[in-house]
């Protein structure tokens, strides 16, 4: 928990995805030698201070958000419910000496998960760290999250950055700056739920490349707007790429644009669907489909049912 060896690869992968020999250079190194298991600094912290004090940090003010986009990706979490995720994020920052703590305020309807250090009269998380734990919570969470992303609220403690848009590539949710703490609300039900759908991972077996984290901020910049998504040629855009590398990248990724839009518009509709909060036409016409009768096609083709069945209680098989 407290090495810095997962961390010295981290930051060597993310000086090997960086898209510019210029951004490629500035990206810091880290000694694993540096930490003991009594080391009094957790590790994460050591991690912020060496990105902080890197040339790239000026570069790439989302470099926080990259990070932790590849700290989950490199390095996948146990977690079977979004309780078991919150409190192995608290671990990765804590040591005894310096505690991240958990804090859980309930009224039956809905959680209010703050995060804090516990002996820090200050207590609320610098804008690096929550930056870094948002992006991390996303991705390795996204599995637990299907479906249910416009139901999760993130207070942030700091001012709305000038990068602001670039939030969407590492977590679609509802975010609300200059909150007086670091907190995630979700209603009470789903967070000790599992409530995975179908696995959407893109870091198949083997090293982390370009390709696995194009495909991951491609579907969270879908994800935001499944009735209304971007084009192809709108989503390079926003990739900084051309339309041919988009393809290329989400296919060396195992997916494509149309593929990937059907998979999230289906894993959201599955989830609405089994849980009775839309009927079938309301969620056909939510996730921007055409016809009902398009829609059904397409769910029963991705799900092996209909979506009448879904709506029984039924949901799309884990894979």
């Amino acid at each position: 928990m407290y090495s810095l060896k997962p961390h010295a690869e981290n930051l060597q992968t993310l000086r090997r995805l960086m898209p510019q020999k210029e951004l490629r250079k500035s990206a810091p190194k880290l000694s694993a030698t540096k930490d003991g298991p009594l080391s009094t600094t957790p590790a994460l912290i050591q991690v912020l201070k060496t990105l902080s004090d890197s040339e790239l940090h000026g570069k790439l003010p989302e470099l926080y958000l990259e990070y932790g986009q590849i700290m989950a990706l490199q390095n996948r979490s146990e977690a079977t419910n979004l309780l078991e995720l919150f409190q192995s994020m608290c671990l990765q920052v804590s040591t005894t000496e310096r505690p991240f703590d958990l804090h859980i305020l309930d009224d039956g309807q809905v959680s209010h998960c703050e995060f804090f250090w516990k002996k820090d009269p200050t207590r609320v998380p610098t804008q690096g760290l929550s930056e870094l734990l948002l992006a991390y919570g996303f991705a390795s969470g996204n599995n637990l999250m299907q479906g249910l992303t416009d139901k999760l609220s993130v207070f942030l403690p700091y001012s709305e950055p000038s990068y602001q848009g670039e939030y969407d590539k590492y977590a679609p949710i509802k975010l609300t700056f200059n909150a007086p703490y670091l907190a995630i609300r979700i209603p009470s039900e789903y967070l000790t739920q599992s409530l995975l759908i179908r696995p959407t991972n893109f870091h198949a077996a083997g090293v982390l490349r370009p390709s696995h984290l194009i495909a991951q901020k491609a579907s969270n910049i879908m994800r935001s707007n499944l009735s209304n998504p971007p084009s192809l040629i709108e989503l390079a855009e926003r990739l900084s790429l051309s339309e041919r590398t988009c393809k290329r990248r989400l296919q060396e990724a195992g997916t494509h644009y149309q593929q990937l839009l059907a998979d999230l518009r289906l894993v959201q509709a599955s989830f609405w669907l089994s849980r009775r909060m839309y009927n079938v036409s309301q969620v056909a016409e939510r996730l921007g489909y055409s016809s009902v009768a398009n829609f059904s096609k397409a769910f029963k083709k991705w799900s092996g049912f209909s979506p009448t069945h879904a709506k029984q209680g039924r949901i799309a098989p884990v894979e």
